[in-house]
């Protein structure tokens, strides 16, 4: 990054840092059932590296992510929404949705979103208590950018909320040496004991609600793989399970788990295997400095069904200052991961989060 963008990412940082305490978005009602919604988010950080560049050690600032996104609401029934993601230069859509409330307890969404999948890819980068999205054990083949794929999914709940539900049909996986189309299915059932949540899950809610939730995705395609001569299939599974509770001396402990099954990723042994991961945090009560500090750890392995393959582990350990929820926080993040046949690779970042 250059110094030129490097202060335009400060400029738009301080903008947003100053008005995170006003509002949350902005937001003009056009009539008594209809509005538009905008707003933006960005992710920045500086990147120490050891062992990862070609030469030895890198210190480097980087722009991980910037959004800005557009919801609006036509009618009481139907929505949209669309959000751009700007990386290293280029803008790509990462949502375009068109939403359908059908009853209370019943909606449809169609367009390009995040299929139903596991709770880290449903609550995405910016919706974690740590930093790096936890993408040694989730690392469905989505074919766009942040887990988004093309399709149509249903999504409710029963029981007062509690049983929640979601199945969709998406694009999938596009190799170009399939000549036939074979479409992705996917679906994922949670039982809350707690809170209820919604469609989109996150891995913390820093205390807003309390959460005892455990989850079963299930995500499939034929052909979805091929080299012109043959093709293979994908198919995953995993539960999840969080639990987040706001105690009386006024911390907020969160425990999170899961284990994944991919049994199969186009025959490829080193893809195919068992991963799982566990995430803790812990809130201290009251404020030091700007916000509440949040410790976190969290640790990942894959284990590939190719026997001859190493493991791949990271772990994760870091503190945060949370300023406003997923807002505005600021944290010093430290990961070490061992990748089969690419040895260990330590990572220490800060990272700015702002959020409208």
């Amino acid at each position: 990054m250059n110094l030129k963008t490097s202060t335009s990412v400060c400029v738009l940082a301080g903008s947003l840092l100053a008005t995170t305490n006003s509002f949350a978005g902005a937001k003009m009602q056009l009539s008594d059932d209809s509005a538009i919604e905008f707003g933006g988010s960005i992710r920045a950080e500086l990147i120490s590296q050891e062992d990862g560049a070609a030469e030895g050690d890198s210190i480097t600032t980087n722009l991980h992510s910037m959004r800005f996104y557009l919801k609006g609401k036509v009618t009481d029934s139907i929505a949209f929404q669309l959000q751009t993601e700007h990386k290293g230069g280029t803008m790509v859509m990462l949502d375009t949705l068109a939403k359908f409330k059908v009853s209370e307890n019943v909606n449809v969404w169609a367009g390009r979103f995040i299929p139903p999948s596991d709770r880290s890819n449903l609550s995405g980068s910016y919706n974690l208590p740590t930093w790096q999205y936890p993408g040694v054990v989730s690392k469905y083949p989505i074919p766009q950018k942040g887990g988004r794929d093309d399709g149509i999914a249903i999504f409710g709940s029963t029981g007062e909320g509690r049983l929640a539900y979601s199945f969709g049909m998406f694009n999938g996986k596009q190799d170009a040496a399939v000549l036939t189309d074979s479409e992705s299915f996917s679906g994922r059932v949670a039982y809350s004991f707690w809170d209820t949540e919604g469609y989109l899950t996150r891995s913390t809610y820093f205390g807003k609600k309390d959460i005892l939730t455990i989850g079963l995705t299930a995500m499939q395609q034929d052909d979805a793989f091929g080299d012109g001569s043959a093709t293979s299939d994908f198919s995953a599974y995993n539960v999840d399970f969080m639990m987040e509770k706001n105690l009386e001396s006024g911390a907020l402990a969160t425990v999170e788990a899961a284990v994944y099954d991919y049994e199969k990723y186009g025959g490829s042994t080193s893809k195919e295997g068992d991963a799982y991961m566990v995430s803790m945090s812990y809130m201290l009560p009251g404020e030091y400095g700007p916000g509440r500090l949040q410790p976190s750890v969290r640790y990942q392995s894959f284990s590939p069904a190719d026997g001859s393959v190493e493991d791949t582990t990271r772990m994760d350990i870091g503190v945060t200052s949370v300023i406003r929820g997923h807002g505005a926080r600021i944290g010093l993040f430290y990961g070490s991961q061992d990748t089969a046949g690419s040895g260990d690779v330590s990572v220490v970042k800060i990272g700015l989060q702002l959020k409208l």
